[in-house]
């Protein structure tokens, strides 16, 4: 039955090809365009940087500051930090990336690498600053009714994640103690850096690719004739970096563009959840990243709720 239904799917799509290829065209431009000057450019780096650090056995080095203070709220390993660390500031799907890296090497166990994937991949900071408030937002104060600040937009993209992570510690706390955990031998240990940067190029196509599909799904939304305010919703739920931009400019300043764009920032969208669970070889990580950002959303719901309207 799954492969029937697969192969209807592989049909309609040789067919929707076949029919519209200026579509399918301009989609796969606009794809490539946004892997080579937005994603590459900010994932590449950071990607390339967490790979030498795992593959060089660094991680418990980079995280010994932090660790006094996460492995008290968390209840992590220092492993456990480096992931944390890159989930809150590598940005999508980076988190997902190391915290896979990490449990393929030995470097946490499956209980720690389940409990990090329900709040350890988040938007980049960059991202947030950088492209929502300064590029989507450049008019935080046109509503002084609806006037907000920097500090009040990371607090509600960050703080429900950090929630989760601290509501799902007192669950999993009760299947192992993470704090026990004791760091162990990496797996296949490899120090050649030509295999580091391999790694990263393959990781990096791969994500690649999820952008240039789901930039021609973003392209036939557009040619749907249905209104900007369920267009706006739709590309949001499909691609963050399309559907805030068409967002901030379709919708007029207000509680619905921020509630979108802020919702878009802490789901991260199809294409980032489809770029994100193909990191996970855990088919169970995959289940709790779900579960996690679900909570999330909820958390946000009520945070935003409680800002703007109660």
């Amino acid at each position: 039955m799954k492969k029937i239904l697969l192969s209807i799917i592989c049909i309609i799509i040789a067919v929707f090809i076949l029919l519209e290829p200026q579509i399918v065209t301009t989609g796969i431009k606009k794809g490539i365009e946004l892997s080579v000057y937005s994603v590459i450019p900010a994932l590449f780096p950071f990607m390339l940087l967490t790979n030498y650090m795992i593959a060089h056995d660094l991680c418990q080095y980079i995280s010994y500051f932090f660790y006094p203070f996460f492995s008290r709220i968390f209840h992590i390993s220092k492993n456990g930090c480096f992931a944390v660390l890159i989930g809150f500031t590598g940005g999508y799907p980076m988190g997902a990336k190391t915290i896979n890296d990490l449990y393929e090497r030995n470097l946490i166990d499956t209980y720690e690498a389940e409990y990090l994937c329900t709040f350890c991949n988040n938007c980049s900071l960059s991202f947030l600053l950088n492209y929502i408030v300064y590029n989507c937002l450049n008019n935080l104060t046109a509503d002084m009714e609806l006037a907000i600040n920097i500090k009040e937009i990371i607090a509600l993209i960050y703080l429900p994640a950090i929630i989760v992570g601290i509501l799902n510690r007192l669950f999993f706390k009760k299947c192992k103690n993470l704090q026990e955990i004791s760091p162990v031998s990496p797996k296949n240990p490899n120090k050649n850096s030509s295999n580091v940067v391999y790694s990263s190029v393959i990781s990096m196509l791969n994500l690649c690719i999820y952008v240039i599909c789901f930039s021609v799904l973003v392209e036939f939304i557009h040619s749907i004739s249905i209104s900007s305010f369920y267009k706006c919703i739709i590309v949001s739920l499909v691609e963050i970096t399309s559907g805030c931009k068409y967002t901030s400019t379709h919708l007029p300043y207000g509680i619905l563009q921020l509630f979108i764009l802020f919702f878009s920032c802490v789901f991260g969208g199809l294409s980032i959840t489809m770029q994100s669970i193909s990191q996970f070889k855990n088919k169970s990580f995959i289940k709790y990243y779900f579960i996690g950002k679900l909570e999330s959303l909820i958390v946000f719901i009520i945070m935003f709720f409680i800002f703007f309207v109660y």
